[in-house]
């Protein structure tokens, strides 16, 4: 018997439905993450925003109930931390009939020369952008095997182009980003047999709030470097523009939905078309 369920008798307003569905979106407080839980709050899910920044992630989670009239709830979380992500998967399993939809957001990219990389720069990067992707997959794996009966089941890791391609003075980034795409593709295998999907989503550049207090608190120099940086990577997306954070939202959604009941092990590029080239 298969574990995957053919929607096609479906409308397409019950395929995006999330009604009765909790969703986990860490590092939710802004940006990417800010904008998939707002998505999924409209398309009926009950959503468990965490970020490491506990009063931006309460604000955050009362601005998406109150606008989507949504059940919303704000969780103060440090991915690095197995033990608190861990938590953060039982208190999202313990609400409704349990952890459906969970993703992986929440990372850092500090951008250094391989030859100026230190050692806790390096392993910041990797504990919160790779490990904590990780820990995430371990506890929503844990929780969504112990229910094989519900419907809707999925983790969802934010990649990168970096993870797909090489990218200049962001050693550690590119690194773990190549990491989170190994994890999509080895868990969708591991996972299907049970009915759990696997995906992935690479953006490239993203104008997020992030990003622009990146380049104000940067030093002039470094300031200059990222300027550029964005700007020849801007010229180079044949779509002609930077991608907003919406852009990335709406796949999430897509992914998190019935609509993508048939797709798993994938890491799809949101990009403009820049990992064409």
């Amino acid at each position: 018997m298969s574990n995957s369920p053919d929607v096609s008798g479906a409308s397409l307003s019950q395929l995006i439905d999330l009604t009765g569905r909790t969703a986990v979106v860490t590092g939710g407080a802004r940006g990417i993450g800010y904008a998939i839980a707002d998505r999924l709050a409209e398309a009926g899910a009950t959503v468990v925003l965490s970020d490491i920044d506990l009063d931006a992630v309460q604000q955050a989670a009362t601005e998406i109930a109150n606008r989507r009239s949504a059940d919303v709830r704000a969780v103060q979380t440090d991915v690095s931390s197995s033990r608190a992500v861990d938590e953060l998967a039982a208190i999202a399993d313990a609400i409704g009939s349990g952890l459906c939809v969970w993703i992986n957001n929440a990372g850092i990219y500090p951008a250094t020369p391989v030859a100026e990389l230190g050692d806790e720069e390096w392993q910041r990067v990797t504990d919160v952008t790779l490990d904590g992707t990780f820990y995430g997959c371990r506890a929503a794996a844990r929780k969504m095997l112990a229910r094989p009966d519900l419907r809707g089941r999925v983790i969802i890791n934010l990649s990168s182009v970096a993870g797909i391609r090489g990218r200049r003075n962001l050693a550690s980034y590119v690194a773990a980003k190549h990491g989170v795409t190994g994890l999509v593709r080895g868990l969708a295998l591991e996972l299907g047999d049970e009915g759990i999907r696997v995906l992935g989503i690479a953006p490239s550049v993203v104008d997020t709030p992030g990003m622009r207090t990146r380049r104000e608190d940067a030093d002039p120099d470094q300031a200059e470097y990222l300027k550029k940086l964005e700007e020849g990577i801007a010229a180079a997306i044949p779509l002609g523009r930077v991608g907003v954070p919406d852009d990335v939202a709406r796949v999430a959604l897509y992914f998190a939905s019935d609509l993508s009941e048939f797709v798993s092990g994938v890491v799809v590029p949101v990009d403009g078309g820049l990992s064409a080239a």
